[in-house]
C-alpha cells in the first residue's frame, strides 16, 4: 500500500472516530452590578500610589495633627531612624515611652522644629 494512501486512510479514520464538537454553553445571566464605592477613606487603608515624605523635613506641628495610632507609629519610626542616626545598636525597650514623652515633648514647645531634631535631642538629652 502507498504510504500516502495509508496516511489519507488513517486520518480519516481518526476524524471519523473523534466526538462531535459540544453545543456552545447557554450564557449565564450577567450578575449585578457592584455597589459604589464607600464615600469616605480611612486612613488605615492601603495607600496603591507613590507617598514620598520627606523625613527630615516633617515638621512637629505635622507628626502632632496625627491620630494617636498614627503618630506612635510615626514615634516609633523616628526613635529608629535617631538611633540609626547616631549609631547606637541598642535601645532599651524601658525608656522608649520617656524618649516618645521628651520627644513630643519637644514638639508641643518647639511645633515649627523638624521631627527628626524633636527625637534627636529626646535621645542626647535622655538616652543612655
Amino acid at each position: 500500500m502507498n504510504t500516502k494512501a495509508a496516511v489519507i486512510l488513517l486520518s480519516g479514520v481518526l476524524f471519523a472516530c473523534a466526538p462531535p464538537p459540544a453545543p456552545a454553553p447557554t450564557p449565564s445571566p450577567s450578575p449585578p452590578p457592584a455597589p459604589p464605592p464607600p464615600a469616605a477613606v480611612s486612613t488605615r487603608e492601603v495607600i496603591t500610589g507613590r507617598h514620598i515624605v520627606s523625613i527630615r523635613a516633617v515638621n512637629c506641628q505635622t507628626l502632632l495633627s496625627l491620630s494617636e495610632d498614627d503618630r506612635a507609629a510615626a514615634s516609633m519610626f523616628y526613635i529608629g531612624y535617631t538611633a540609626s542616626r547616631i549609631r547606637r545598636a541598642t535601645i532599651d525597650v524601658a525608656e522608649l515611652s520617656g524618649l516618645d514623652a521628651a520627644a513630643l515633648g519637644y514638639c508641643t514647645t518647639y511645633p515649627s522644629w523638624p521631627a527628626a531634631t524633636a527625637f534627636y535631642k529626646a535621645f542626647v538629652n535622655n538616652g543612655r
